[in-house]
C-alpha cells in the first residue's frame, strides 16, 4: 500500500514541480551591482580604446541607441563609428559611473547612472562639457549580459559656472514682463535679492537665474537659454527664451 501511494503522491507533486520550475527567476547571469560595473566598465573600455572586436561581444545584434542630441543608432553603425578615425573631437568620460539605480526584471538589468563627459577639438585647442544621465538595458544570454538598448539626457548646466561680469548691473534686469501682446499669456516678474536674481513665471515660485555672457541667463532646473534683449540707448526691452526649436519672446512692461 505504501508504494501506490508514493507513486500517487509523485503524479501529484508533478505539475506543481513544473510549474514552480517555470516561476522560478530566468536569470542565468549574475545579478549583482558589482557584475552591472564590470559589465559597464567592460563597455567603457571598448569604446576609449575604439576596440570593436570587443565591443562586439558586448553589445546585442538587436541594440539601438539614442543619444543626448536624439540621433539613433544600431549596432552595425555604433561598430562602424569605433573603427573610423576618430577625427579632431576627441571624447571622454569619468572612468566609474555614479549615481547608479539598478533594477533586475524578467531577464532584463536596467543600469541608470551619471556620468561627466568631456569633449576636445584638437583642432581649435578648445574643450567642453557637461554631465548626463544614461541608462543601459542588458538581456541575459548563454549567462552573458549583453547591451540591448543605450539612452543619454543631457543634465542641463550641472557644473556650469556663472559670469561675474553681470553682477554690476543686475538692476538693469529687474522688471515686469508680460508673455503675448496684452500680456493675455501670464506674466513674468523678475527680482534681485543682494546679488541674485530670481525670475517667477505664472502659477510657479521663483527661480534663481544665473547669468551668462551678453546678457544672457540660465537656470540648473532645465536647459533654457534666456537673453535680454536691449534697444539702441541699451534699455532692455524683453527677455528672448530659447530651447530646442522654440522661442518665446517677452516684452517688458513700462
Amino acid at each position: 500500500m505504501i508504494r501506490p501511494l508514493y507513486i500517487a503522491l509523485i503524479i501529484l507533486l508533478s505539475p506543481l514541480r513544473a510549474l514552480t520550475q517555470q516561476t522560478q527567476s530566468p536569470f542565468t547571469c549574475p545579478t549583482t551591482e558589482q557584475a552591472m560595473r564590470e559589465v559597464e566598465h567592460q563597455l567603457w573600455s571598448a569604446a576609449r580604446s575604439r576596440d570593436a572586436a570587443a565591443l562586439d561581444k558586448l553589445v546585442d545584434d538587436s541594440f539601438i541607441s539614442t543619444d543626448d542630441g536624439g540621433v539613433r543608432k544600431g549596432k552595425q553603425e555604433l561598430l562602424g563609428d569605433i573603427k573610423k578615425p576618430e577625427g579632431n573631437v576627441h571624447n571622454d568620460t569619468d572612468e566609474q559611473p555614479a549615481d547608479i539605480r539598478l533594477v533586475f526584471t524578467n531577464g532584463v538589468a536596467i543600469l541608470n547612472f551619471t556620468k561627466h563627459w568631456t569633449d576636445y577639438d584638437k583642432k581649435a585647442g578648445i574643450s567642453f562639457g557637461g554631465t548626463s544621465v544614461m541608462t543601459r538595458v542588458f538581456t541575459c544570454k548563454n549567462g552573458e549580459w549583453k547591451l540591448v538598448s543605450f539612452h543619454e539626457t543631457g543634465i542641463p548646466n550641472r557644473t556650469r559656472q556663472p559670469s561675474t561680469s553681470a553682477v554690476d548691473h543686475l538692476d538693469d534686469y529687474v522688471g515686469h514682463y508680460r508673455l503675448g501682446e496684452n500680456g493675455e499669456k501670464g506674466e513674468i516678474f523678475v527680482v534681485r535679492a543682494s546679488d541674485k536674481l530670481f525670475e517667477a513665471w505664472p502659477g510657479e515660485e521663483p527661480v534663481e537665474i544665473l547669468p551668462g555672457k551678453y546678457d544672457t541667463f540660465f537656470t540648473r532646473q532645465d536647459g533654457w537659454v534666456e537673453r535680454f534683449v536691449r534697444d539702441k540707448s541699451g534699455k532692455i526691452t524683453g527677455i528672448l527664451y530659447t530651447h530646442a526649436d522654440g522661442e518665446i519672446e517677452a516684452k517688458r512692461m513700462p
